[in-house]
């Protein structure tokens, strides 16, 4: 497999919006998610090594665990998703799993403002 870095940041370090985030209308309005649902995902970033004290990381895309970065896409389709036959389908084919992991990682940096 070829090493490949990720560089994940948190929206501000980007200077867009959450809203101007490839898939953003896919998730529900962050005012209608529970503070548990909140931290849980922050936690399942943090775990996986894709947030720091700062809110971004870089992690080499082989160094991720793989099922702890399905699980998490899985969270936040059921968790987080409007309709989580559409999120599913815009994880699906090349790339889905970064798209994925941008727009979880964009919604959490989001989350924090």
């Amino acid at each position: 497999m070829a090493t490949r870095k990720t560089a994940t940041k948190a929206p501000q370090d980007h200077k867009i919006s959450f809203d101007e985030v490839e898939g953003s209308e896919l998730l529900v309005s962050i005012s209608q998610v529970k503070g548990s649902d909140q931290l849980r995902l922050l936690g399942q970033l943090t775990s996986l090594g894709l947030l720091d004290d700062k809110g971004s990381s870089e992690v080499e895309v082989a160094d991720l665990d793989f099922e702890k970065v399905a699980d998490l896409v899985d969270y936040v389709s059921a968790r987080f998703a409007k309709n989580p036959k559409e999120f599913d389908d815009f994880t699906k084919g090349k790339g889905g799993f970064e798209r994925a992991l941008n727009l979880a990682i964009s919604y959490a940096g989001a989350l924090g403002e």
